[in-house]
């Protein structure tokens, strides 16, 4: 598949998992969260709501429920769904990332992690590299790199060549 062929297929398939999962459409970037400590999900849940941003939060204690207009908490995603994210936030629990990275999802990850060798912090200058790295596992370096994506992520051009440097890992 071609890199436009992508590019079309998680616009259409981030515009039908909002619309099924209730969030609102104006908020271009949809992003899974895959983080394991509960205590910062909740810390990051309600800085969330001042992101322009939708989130996917991907939990154990939930079937489906709506958090905010933005914000939605699920135990499952359907893998077809995967192509429709266009980031995940995860931390040292990054069991299967090649199947997100496959569908040009960009990672926001700790650095120090094994994905390292392969996952360096994207450079919109140089167009290179293909994730966004915090250092700890605490609320405000996450947040921090979050925000940095989405900033990259309003210029279409920055974001085109952060997908394709992450489909082509």
């Amino acid at each position: 598949m071609d890199l436009n062929t992508v590019i079309k297929e998680k616009k259409e398939k981030n515009t039908e998992i909002k619309k099924r999962l209730g969030l609102i459409q104006k908020h271009k970037a949809l992003g899974l969260v895959k983080i394991t400590n509960k205590a910062l999900i909740k810390d990051l849940r309600d800085w969330f709501l001042v992101l322009p941003s939708s989130f996917v939060i991907q939990v154990d204690w939930v079937d489906v429920e709506k958090l905010w207009n933005n914000i939605v908490a699920t135990w499952s995603i359907d893998k077809n769904d995967f192509i429709g994210f266009d980031f995940i936030l995860c931390d040292e629990d990054i069991e299967n990332l090649n199947i997100y990275l496959e569908n040009g999802v960009a990672p926001i990850i700790n650095s120090d992690t094994h994905m390292s060798a392969i996952l360096k912090e994207f450079n919109p200058m140089k167009n290179e590299w293909n994730s966004y790295l915090f250092s700890n596992n605490d609320k405000w370096t996450i947040f921090y790199s979050i925000v940095r994506y989405l900033e990259n992520h309003k210029y279409a051009f920055d974001n085109k060549n952060l997908v394709k440097n992450v489909f082509s890992i």
